[in-house]
C-alpha cells in the first residue's frame, strides 16, 4: 500500500488504496517519510485514505469567492450588495492566498486590517459571507478544506442601534432640500417613507398592481423578513400615491436603488443633516 522511493536526492512516500487518489508527500529524511506513510495508513484502516490535498495549492481564496458569486450570489435577493462586498473583497492581499494557506490567524490579520478602514458592521459582514463561502465550498463543491478558518474568527461587535430621531424643524429642512432636486420622485419618497414606515426597498419596488387606492391599503409582496404583507394606507399617503398614479407606469417610483443613495446624498448635504439614512420605522434617522 505504502512505496517510499528515493526522488531527487530526497525521500517520496506514495499511498495508493483502491478507489481513492493517489497520496505522496517528500521528505528530507527516510524515516520520516516511512512515519508519515504508517501514520495514513493506520487512518485508513479506519475512516479511508483523505481527500487529495494538492487542489488545495492549485486554489486560491479569490477562486472559491468568484464561483460562489456567479453560483450562489446570483440568485439572492441581496445580491447587488453582497456583489459589492464580494467585489471590496477581492481587492484584497487576502484574496490570493492559496487555500492550503489559510488560518484563523490570516483572517484575524485581515479583520484588524479592514478595521482601520472600513466600520465594524462591514467588516462583521465581510466575515460573514467568507465564512459561508468556504462552508459552501467544503460542504458542496468537495474542496478539501480540513476547517473553516473564518468560523474561530472572533466577529466585530455589532453597531450601537440608531436612536436619535428628527428634531423639530429638522423635516422641513429635509422636504425643502428634496424640492431642490431635479428628480420629482424624491419628495414623494421621503413622505411615503414617514407616512407607511416602509423600507427603502419596499418603496423602490412598489408596483401599482399593489396599491388599491380605493381601499386604502398597499399591498408588499417582497419584504425583508420573505412574509408579503398588506399595510393601510393614511390620508396623505393616499393623496401622495393618487397624484403620482400613471396608468402606462409599472412601478409607482421607477427609480434604481443607486440613484436615491445618490439623491440621498445631495439631500443631506443640502439640509446639512448629519447621516441621513432611510430606516424601516419610517422616520429617517439623524445618527450623530
Amino acid at each position: 500500500m505504502a512505496t517510499i522511493r528515493k526522488h531527487r536526492g530526497k525521500w517520496q512516500a506514495l499511498i495508493r488504496r483502491k478507489g481513492c487518489p493517489e497520496l505522496s508527500r517528500t521528505f528530507t529524511k527516510k524515516a520520516d517519510a516511512a512515519s508519515w506513510a504508517r501514520q495514513l495508513e493506520n487512518e485508513a484502516e479506519t475512516r479511508g485514505l483523505p481527500h487529495n490535498l494538492k487542489e488545495l495549492d492549485t486554489l486560491s481564496l479569490g477562486d472559491v469567492i468568484q464561483r460562489y458569486r456567479d453560483t450562489i450570489t446570483v440568485h439572492k435577493r441581496g445580491r447587488q450588495t453582497e456583489e459589492t462586498r464580494i467585489r471590496c473583497v477581492l481587492r484584497q492581499k487576502i484574496a490570493k492566498t492559496q487555500l492550503a494557506n489559510l488560518s484563523p490567524a490570516l483572517f484575524c490579520t485581515y479583520r484588524d486590517q479592514r478595521l482601520r478602514y472600513a466600520s465594524p458592521d462591514t467588516v462583521r459582514r465581510e466575515l460573514s459571507t467568507l465564512q459561508h463561502v468556504l462552508k459552501i465550498a467544503r460542504q458542496e463543491w468537495g474542496i478539501p478544506l480540513p476547517s473553516n478558518p473564518v468560523q474561530d474568527v472572533r466577529k466585530p461587535p455589532a453597531g450601537r442601534p440608531r436612536e436619535r430621531r428628527l428634531e423639530p424643524g429638522e423635516f422641513d429642512a429635509l422636504i425643502k432640500a428634496c424640492k431642490i432636486c431635479r428628480n420629482p420622485l424624491i419628495e414623494p419618497i421621503v413622505r411615503i417613507a414617514t407616512e407607511t414606515g416602509m423600507r427603502r426597498s419596499e418603496i423602490l419596488n412598489v408596483l401599482w398592481i399593489d396599491v388599491d387606492l380605493a381601499a386604502r391599503t398597499l399591498h408588499i409582496p417582497l419584504t425583508k423578513n420573505g412574509h408579503p404583507r398588506t399595510i393601510p394606507l393614511t390620508t396623505r399617503a393616499t393623496e401622495l400615491l393618487s397624484a403620482l398614479k400613471n396608468d402606462d407606469a409599472r412601478q409607482s417610483f421607477p427609480m434604481t436603488t443607486n440613484a436615491f443613495r445618490c439623491a440621498r446624498k445631495r439631500v443631506q448635504s443640502r439640509s446639512e443633516l448629519v447621516c441621513l439614512t432611510s430606516a424601516p420605522m419610517g422616520q429617517f434617522e439623524v445618527i450623530a
